[in-house]
Formats: C-alpha cells, sequence, structure tokens
C-alpha cells in the first residue's frame, strides 16, 4: 500500500510503500513520529469514527450511490443487499482518501497540541497490490448485526453477511422501519459497511509510543472515541490514550476467556508462546498480573521466584512488560502495531534480540511500524532478510540471538526509509543491502576525534 504525505511538519514530502514490516530511521526532529502518528490517526479507530460523524453530520458530501440505494431500497421494500467485495473494490479507496482528507482538522486534537496548524497537510493512499489481499478479507468477513429501540427488544433490523460470500444483506421485521427514525436507520447501514472496510484494512492500530514506560497500580481510563469531539478533551495526545486503552484491556481480560480464545486458535496459542519467549530469552523473568484480596497486580518473578513491583523494576521490564500484556491477552491477527522507538531502555543486546523478535511477531500475522534510532536493529534486520534467503536455516539459526527460524524475514515484506532533509528515502535496495549513513557517519566521526587529540 503506497502512502504519499506531504507538508507534514519537517516533512515536506515522503513516499512511503506500508509493509508487513515497516521501519522510518533518522535523526531527531525530522518527521518520523509525526508521520507514524498520521497513518495511526487515519487508518486507527479515530479516523473511522471522525469520518462516520463528518458523513452523518452531512460534512462529508454523500457519494457511495450503490450504498445510498441500497438504503432506499430497504426503507421501499423492506429488505436490500449489495455486493460488499464489488463495494469495496469500487470505494475503498475512496473511502480512505476521504477520511485522509479531514485529517487536518483534527490532527492537533489526536497528537495534543494546540500551536501546531496542519492545515497543509496532504495524505494520498493507493491500495496498490494490496488490493486483492483487503478484498479477500472483505470476503472474508462475517457479519451479523442487529438493531433493536427501547420499545421493542426484539431486532427491527439485521445486517447479515456469510463468511466466505460476497453478499451483504439488510432486512428488517414487519413495520420495524415505522419504528425507527430514518436518520437511526441509516446510521447503522453506513456505520456498519464503514467499519467492515475499516478493519478490513487492519483490524486495530496500537501504538506503542515512547512514553510506554508502565507501573502498576495505575488509573485506568476506558477510553471513548465517541466522546472525543474537542480539541480541549485530548491533553496528552491520542497515541498515549490509545496505549494506556490498550494496557486496560489486558488488566480487565478474563484470563479463562483468553484460554478459550486459544483453543479456537493457532494463532492466539502462536502469540502467547510469543509471550512466553520474550519473558524467558529476553526479560529473564515472568510478566503477570496477580490477585491479592480485591487488588490486582502487576508482578515481574524473577527466575529465583523473587516477585517484585513495577515501579522498582528494571527499566527494560518497564518497557518490554506492555509486549508481553498485549500478546497474552489482546492480539489478534492483522492488527498493527507502530513501536516509537523499541530500543529504547534497552541494552544493546536486548536490542538485537528484540529485532528478531519483531520479526517473529510479523510472521505470526502482525502488522509492524517501528520508528528508530538503532543501529542494531536496522543492521540486525538485514541480517535477518538475508537469512531468510538461505538453503539451510535450520544449520544456521545459532549464530543468531534467538536461535529461531522464525525470526528470519522475507525481504519481500520488509520497507525501510531514512527522514532526512525533509523527505523520506528508500534505503533498502533489491539486494537486501540497507543504505544509510546517519549513524555511520557519527561514528566516523568520534573515531577521528582520538588520534587528532594525540597529534595537536
Amino acid at each position: 500500500m503506497k502512502i504519499k504525505i506531504s507538508h507534514l511538519g519537517a516533512v515536506n514530502q515522503a513516499n512511503i510503500d506500508l509493509k508487513p514490516l515497516t521501519v522510518f530511521v533518522g535523526d531527531n526532529g525530522t518527521g518520523k513520529t509525526w508521520t507514524a502518528y498520521t497513518l495511526l490517526a487515519i487508518f486507527g479507530e479515530y479516523g473511522l469514527q471522525k469520518y462516520l460523524e463528518s458523513y452523518l453530520d452531512g460534512k462529508v458530501k454523500p457519494s457511495y450511490p450503490t450504498l445510498e440505494k441500497a438504503i432506499e431500497q430497504l426503507f421501499n421494500e423492506g429488505n436490500a443487499q449489495i455486493s460488499l467485495v464489488q463495494f469495496a473494490k469500487n470505494y475503498a479507496e475512496k473511502y480512505f482518501n476521504e477520511i485522509a482528507s479531514l485529517a487536518p482538522k483534527w490532527m492537533r486534537a489526536f497528537l495534543g497540541t494546540e500551536r501546531v496548524s496542519f492545515d497543509e497537510l496532504q495524505v494520498v493512499i493507493k491500495l496498490g497490490d494490496f488490493k486483492t489481499a483487503f478484498l479477500d478479507r472483505i470476503k472474508a468477513a462475517r457479519v451479523n448485526a442487529q438493531l433493536s429501540s427501547a420499545l421493542n427488544e426484539n431486532p427491527l433490523i439485521h445486517i447479515y453477511k456469510d463468511k466466505g460470500k460476497s453478499k451483504l444483506y439488510f432486512y428488517s421485521e414487519g413495520n420495524a422501519l415505522k419504528e425507527l427514525p430514518a436518520r437511526v436507520v441509516k446510521n447503522f447501514i453506513i456505520g456498519h459497511v464503514f467499519q467492515i472496510l475499516h478493519r478490513s484494512l487492519y483490524i486495530i492500530v496500537y501504538p506503542f509510543p515512547t512514553e510506554r514506560t508502565i507501573t502498576f497500580p495505575f488509573k485506568l481510563r476506558q477510553l471513548d472515541l465517541f466522546e472525543q469531539t474537542k480539541e480541549t478533551d485530548n491533553k496528552i495526545g491520542e497515541p498515549l490514550n490509545l496505549f494506556t486503552n490498550m494496557i486496560s484491556k489486558a488488566f480487565l481480560k478474563n484470563s479463562d476467556d483468553r484460554k478459550a480464545e486459544s483453543k479456537k486458535s493457532q494463532q492466539i496459542r502462536d502469540y502467547i508462546n510469543l509471550a512466553n519467549i520474550l519473558e524467558t530469552d529476553i526479560l529473564g523473568g515472568d510478566v503477570d498480573f496477580e490477585s491479592q484480596t480485591l487488588e490486582k497486580k502487576l508482578l515481574f518473578q524473577l527466575n529465583d521466584k523473587t516477585k517484585l513491583e513495577m515501579p522498582i523494576v528494571s527499566s527494560m521490564v518497564k518497557e518490554l512488560a506492555a509486549f508481553v500484556l498485549y500478546l497474552r491477552y489482546v492480539a489478534k491477527p492483522n492488527q498493527w502495531l507502530i513501536i516509537d522507538e523499541p530500543e529504547m531502555n534497552l541494552h544493546p543486546t536486548a536490542q538485537v534480540k528484540f529485532a528478531e523478535f519483531l520479526a517473529m511477531l510479523v510472521n505470526a500475522g502482525l502488522n509492524i511500524l517501528i520508528t528508530t534510532h538503532s543501529p542494531y536493529i536496522v543492521d540486525h534486520l538485514a541480517n535477518l532478510m538475508k537469512a531468510a534467503q538461505h538453503d539451510d536455516k535450520e544449520r544456521i539459526k545459532n549464530l543468531f540471538y534467538l536461535e529461531n527460524t522464525n525470526a528470519f524475514i522475507s525481504q519481500e515484506i520488509v520497507s525501510m526509509y531514512l527522514f532526512e532533509d525533509g523527505n523520506a528515502k528508500n534505503i533498502l535496495d533489491k539486494n537486501g543491502v540497507v543504505d544509510w549513513s546517519t549513524f555511520g557517519n557519527v561514528s566516523q566521526d568520534i573515531a577521528d576525534i582520538y588520534p587528532q587529540l594525540l597529534t595537536d
């Protein structure tokens, strides 16, 4: 999927090919994080809700004739249908670009700033080669929703679609349409159709901002995106709110429910296993909740069985605990994680291990975008891409820190961009070589200082 972003802070223009693993590198203040969070705003739940509000309030001109005709038919005949796959084929790209066109109006609220203007921001989205996979997800979706009124407990309107089928059906019970205002019916149908489009791209987007270090207990905030309508509502920025909301979901998750999910899904079992790998091979201890009387605490258990509260564990444990909780309790296939500086608080050895771990997450069906200053992560990803091409992966796996072939990642699903001079430059060539110098130049400068000191 190709994204063109113009006039975003330090970024004059960036042409980005989003892939299952996308890496942004570059100096401070070059626009990496703002670019990542703009994509979060558009493709996350926030963008869906803001667009839906604008569309239903008449701020966006109705321009989906297939859907509008079906709604009219529903009112006239009591039932209607559309080919959802064909609808997505015709309108999905238009839908995401209309969300992007509204982004300048709410980026200040999203980022929690009152001083920055985004009036000139432009974002253009092209699904390109990704469109086939996107349409397959639309077809695979199963929909079964009902709308009831306060006066009638029985469903008045149904929306239904079988998994693996194209047709989306709308139908009413008896004289149900007379019991509901036309606007309510329209909102219900349009909201579900837009939601299917949106979540077929990424089911949900979770940011891991640089402020992600967590300690428990902390005040859980159940964020209601529908209520975030004023810029003054959001002083700390939506990325941190969304991160906290994800941790809250993990905190409130019933472990039995997650076990039930894992019995039905191999991928859920894989995510739980990845949480265990993160604990064993990187953290060196276990992270989980423990209930004591009426209080639920997050504790870190060392290999010697010592249990520590989060405020006194190492900065690495505080940072990576969030990934353990996400994988153990929240993760599902086709979610997208936007991780700001995963190297933060990590020793170089841990950074390299975490690079391998990120590749394992992508190979397990998650999408990842990272911003980074770490040469260890970037250069080691090049090793992992080269390893994926090796004929005998089992023989070479012991060369790597986690010794796991699932960390070898195909170059076809990786993209890397260097942000500098107002642009984003592709730095991954066709041979898997990472062409960048932002850190190498600094290393060389430092190395040159010592001999000069000896001669001066």
